[in-house]
């Protein structure tokens, strides 16, 4: 008999003993398994107040985490509230004792405890985190009068450090084709994941929405187009809709196909676990679909501009996926929508991070004209700004294949398409490919017109020809990874 069985009967056997009060059997104990109560999830199945030293103090916690959870608190962040609170009890013991009652624990005491926290927790985040769930826990035991002898100054203010600004963390464009390549995606572990992957990639779910996807997530509006439906649950199940690509649909389709042969009674969710889910009560779990990452991982090899590994998480995919919207011009509000961001502040950061990549990289690339000349204006020059200004509004009003028209705004222009004479020309090593490419069809032409006796074509062809030479040389004189700064050679992270 395995242990995994008598493990599991002995837990079903206690279930019974205390179905009919189980809080007056979990709420005297220290460690309370909420799986008993029905409160547990994959993320947690127990809470500990026994790290509290006060016997009030730990009593109070326990009131106000019952009060918590019976009315929707996520059990994996109340754990990080007693976690917080036993922090702060701690300190307090060692400054007052252990006996000492709740009239002691006043201000003084709180701004001791904050001094204290600045050394013994380094991380600003983590310390922002501890300090307002102590300060939730404060603050709902004065309003509900649950221990009248705390001291009324027991309050957290405005205490905590603020929070840094949002930073996306997008993979960039040259690793996301190699992670999006059919063959590098055949090879993710398992069936069912590859499909949450490619959700992941072209929807932006978190992790744990997708994870929790419901079997029939796939919803078609009038015209037949195919919508993923999921729930926000970071917004309290908010249900939100991202369009689907016809060929994504059937891939969810298939899943769902394999999912119904391997639970023929029906299950709630498109990809359930894969062990202990005999029901298939359970979606796949965050620890397999994680451990399934690192494999695909090892398994692609890869590497960054410097042949260094590169590590992604899934969430990674969400912050790419916006990125890439806001660099295809697609409206803030749509994105915000798309992803179901709670504000539209959200959505900006993306918006603010495209705008100022866009111009350091632009400042920092190596500019040509149609001489083969440097066309350069400092950073720290007055008209930079300006300079950019216009630019961005070029960019985004011409298309052209292998460079940028650098005329003012307000000059008509007869050509469709740049001329290497023109003055105005300027180009970046980003169409050092194009010009390749025009080289090489500029050197047939000069061929065919000297066999067919066309000397002055020839001729004309020689003069793009020399051009073409001049400003690829000017180009070549950076590296993939380098730029020119100063008229030296300077690696991108050093210049940036």
């Amino acid at each position: 008999m395995s242990y995994a069985f008598i493990r599991d009967t002995r837990f079903e056997l206690q279930r019974l003993l205390i179905a009919d009060d189980p809080w007056a059997d979990q709420f005297p104990r220290d460690s309370w398994d909420l799986r008993l109560l029905d409160l547990a999830n994959e993320d947690c199945c127990r809470l500990h107040f026994g790290g509290i030293p006060q016997p009030w103090l730990r009593a109070l916690t326990k009131r106000w985490a019952r009060w918590r959870l019976t009315r929707g608190s996520s059990p994996a962040g109340l754990t990080l509230s007693v976690q917080s609170v036993t922090r702060l009890a701690c300190h307090f013991a060692e400054i007052d004792g252990v006996d000492a009652g709740p009239a002691a624990l006043d201000r003084a005491r709180i701004e001791t405890w904050l001094a204290a926290l600045q050394t013994d927790v380094p991380s600003a985040h983590t310390r922002s985190r501890t300090i307002n769930c102590v300060g939730v826990f404060l603050r709902d035991v004065h309003r509900y009068e649950w221990q009248p002898e705390l001291a009324r100054s027991a309050f957290i203010y405005d205490d905590a450090p603020k929070p840094r600004a949002l930073k996306p963390r997008f993979i960039p464009e040259h690793l996301m084709r190699q992670l999006e390549a059919p063959a590098a995606v055949a090879q993710f572990p398992s069936d069912d994941g590859r499909v949450l992957l490619k959700i992941l990639m072209a929807c932006g779910l978190r992790t744990k929405d997708a994870r929790w996807l419901p079997f029939d997530c796939v919803v078609r509006n009038a015209e037949n187009n195919p919508y993923l439906a999921w729930l926000n649950r970071k917004i309290h199940d908010r249900p939100a809709f991202f369009p689907l690509s016809e060929e994504l649909a059937a891939e969810i389709g298939r899943q769902q196909q394999a999912v119904l042969e391997r639970f023929p009674q029906g299950c709630r969710w498109l990809v359930p676990a894969s062990l202990k889910n005999v029901d298939g009560s359970k979606p796949v779990s965050d620890r397999r679909m994680r451990d399934h990452l690192a494999i695909w991982l090892e398994r692609l090899s890869l590497t960054d501009e410097h042949g260094s590994p590169v590590k992604v998480t899934f969430h990674q995919f969400r912050h790419t996926l916006a990125t890439r919207m806001i660099n295809a011009d697609v409206p803030q509000p749509v994105i915000q929508t798309l992803l179901d961001h709670m504000s539209l502040a959200m959505t900006a950061v993306y918006a603010k991070l495209h705008d100022k990549t866009l111009r350091r990289h632009w400042e920092n690339a190596l500019k040509v004209n149609h001489e083969g000349q440097k066309a350069e204006l400092a950073a720290d020059h007055p008209l930079a700004g300006a300079a950019w200004a216009k630019m961005s509004l070029v960019r985004a009003k011409v298309t052209l294949p292998n460079g940028y028209c650098g005329a003012p705004v307000q000059t008509d222009c007869e050509y469709a398409n740049p001329c290497l004479d023109c003055r105005f020309f300027i180009t970046t090593g980003d169409f050092l490919q194009q010009h390749r490419q025009q080289r090489q069809e500029t050197s047939e032409l000069i061929a065919q017109a000297e066999q067919a006796g066309l000397a002055r074509v020839a001729e004309k062809n020689r003069r793009t020809l020399g051009k073409l030479d001049t400003i690829i040389s000017a180009l070549e004189e950076t590296a993939e990874n380098q730029i020119v700064v100063g008229g030296h050679v300077e690696d991108v992270d050093a210049a940036s």
